[in-house]
């Protein structure tokens, strides 16, 4: 008795892992999107409203909200709206801000290694020089 083997079909082997690709990409290609509400974070920054960084910090927020689609908002407020200019850092790991626009310097006193990150001069650049 002999049990001749079915011909292999180059034409039906890919055909069937064509199909096979497409049920499977269609599949993937729908992902669920989650359509969620709008974000909002509180954030302080240590700057007065004329103050340069403010600047700075108002761009990072504009550039933030185009990202996220309009689905984060960020409320920005200037220094002294709710805790002083160098307690930001503070008010964030109490809860009290979602975040916050300092510079590493005013953490000096928690760490003396965040002046080497800060304004001071310890790039050879003076202030303008820095923000430039």
């Amino acid at each position: 008795m002999s049990k001749e083997k079915p011909e292999v079909s180059r034409h039906k082997f890919l055909k069937t892992g064509a199909v096979t690709a497409g049920a499977a990409a269609a599949t993937v290609a729908m992902p669920n999107v989650s359509r969620a509400q709008t974000v909002t974070l509180k954030m302080q920054g240590s700057w007065a409203p004329a103050d340069p960084w403010n600047g700075f910090a108002e761009d990072y927020i504009t550039r933030v909200t185009e990202m996220a689609g309009g689905r984060l908002k960020i409320d920005y407020l200037v220094s002294g709206a709710v805790v002083a200019y160098n307690r930001v850092q503070d008010a964030v790991h109490g809860g009290v801000l979602d975040a916050a626009h300092p510079v590493p310097v005013y953490w000096y006193g928690k760490n003396k290694s965040a002046s080497l990150f800060g304004s001071g001069p310890i790039n050879g650049c003076n202030a303008e020089q820095t923000l430039g």
